[in-house]
């Protein structure tokens, strides 16, 4: 059977509210725009705000000291201090997201098949009919309890598979201020 053209918009007449509220969404987030890469600017780790340095050296690396982002480099270009600091977050993700993954695994008895971190332009993380859970490493920014609210979400999904009343029962069981921790996603969104 085809589709008419006024089917089709009646369609979209009633999804608009849910296509407004992604555009809204999505318009949010990509408004956020990329720290500034030089000395004194701020940027963000696990909630914390630190101060970029960068400082010249023969011996390229990021290091986190006290409340400061340390880039070593010989370069001072956009093209080499990037690379370095995207390199230094993904690994600090990598580490944060597989310990609170196990951690919060074990106390949901689940068993993610896969755990995969990638940048996603609309969402924080997703978890399929296969088992495999992915996060938005850069929510390494967020302060830990937003990102373990996002673990613990993804997680659920391995029990109930949708966002039913059943779902959030188990969300709140586990984080009791999940809502605060999903409005802060909403609001910020580190493009880095």
């Amino acid at each position: 059977a085809s589709v008419t053209d006024q089917q089709i918009e009646q369609w979209i007449q009633s999804k608009s509210s849910w296509i407004d509220a992604k555009l809204l969404v999505n318009s949010k987030r990509q408004s956020i725009v990329l720290p500034k890469l030089q000395t004194g600017a701020s940027w963000w780790y696990r909630g914390q705000n630190l101060t970029l340095k960068i400082e010249q050296s023969k011996h390229s690396g990021v290091e986190l000291i006290e409340d400061a982002l340390v880039v070593a480099t010989a370069g001072a270009g956009r093209e080499t201090i990037l690379p370095l600091l995207r390199s230094w977050y993904l690994d600090q993700a990598h580490r944060r997201f597989l310990q609170r993954t196990a951690l919060f695994a074990d106390r949901l008895s689940v068993k993610p098949a896969q755990i995969q971190l990638k940048p996603y332009r609309s969402m924080w993380g997703r978890c399929n009919s296969r088992g495999e859970v992915a996060y938005d490493w850069r929510v390494v920014v967020a302060p830990d309890r937003v990102l373990d609210y996002l673990v613990i979400h993804e997680l659920c999904h391995l029990l109930e598979h949708n966002h039913s009343p059943r779902f959030w029962q188990l969300v709140s069981r586990h984080v009791p201020g999940w809502k605060d921790c999903r409005a802060w996603l909403k609001v910020n969104h580190l493009s880095i």
